[in-house]
């Protein structure tokens, strides 16, 4: 290969990049901005505070702590100082779901993942039915208190949207409960061990990470 088919490839390779960080850049944000917005805030936050940003294919991410995994939020990403690669990997996986789930994603991923996460450090079944438990009561409680306010309101006008938000709130939280309650802490019954990468969307993020970025 000569010299000027070498400039050609690598011209070509690095417009591709460009393309490509580009194009995910714009779905992120459109498509995806419910949770990249909210990323951006957090990374100004970051940025104010001294925190250096990080990149890990077209994602910025960001480290602060120590011992406590990581967190996505669309294109970007925050994870402890002491995280490992696997899990840099992980959180990035979770960015192309963002690009997939879009809207859906704070319902279908982040939500469960997060109510998961915690979950799995309460020590005892009990104290796992008991934090699922509380963290839906909440939710179906803000659910239904919008419902309530627009009841009261009188289902006039813009407050069917505030009553449609509740029902959709009330909905989730009872699914959200019968999926922790019926399914996902049954599986830790008798103390067995369930791998962090026992449900779809975590184990999803896992192959997405390594395929794209590892």
């Amino acid at each position: 290969m000569s010299d000027l088919e070498k400039q050609r490839g690598m011209r070509s390779a690095r417009i591709g990049r460009i393309f490509r960080t580009a194009s995910y850049w714009l779905v992120s944000l459109t498509w995806g901005g419910v949770m990249t917005w909210l990323g951006a805030f957090i990374a100004l936050v970051m940025l104010l505070s001294g925190h250096a940003p990080k990149k890990l294919g077209p994602n910025v991410y960001f480290e602060a702590g120590l011992g406590w995994g990581g967190m996505e939020y669309g294109a970007f990403f925050f994870v402890a100082k002491d995280a490992r690669e696997d899990t840099r990997l992980h959180e990035a996986g979770h960015g192309i779901q963002n690009l997939v789930l879009g809207p859906l994603m704070p319902f279908l991923v982040c939500i469960p993942s997060a109510l998961r996460y915690w979950m799995r450090n309460c020590k005892t079944l009990a104290g796992k039915r008991v934090f699922s438990g509380a963290v839906c009561l909440i939710l179906a409680l803000l659910g239904a208190a919008g419902m309530i306010a627009a009841a009261i309101l009188g289902l006039s006008g813009g407050v069917w949207a505030l009553f449609g938000v509740g029902l959709f709130f009330a909905a989730y939280a009872a699914a959200l409960g019968v999926w922790m309650l019926a399914f996902e802490i049954t599986k830790y019954r008798h103390g067995a061990y369930v791998p962090y990468d026992g449900i779809w969307f975590e184990a999803s993020a896992t192959r997405l990470g390594e395929r794209y970025y590892g």
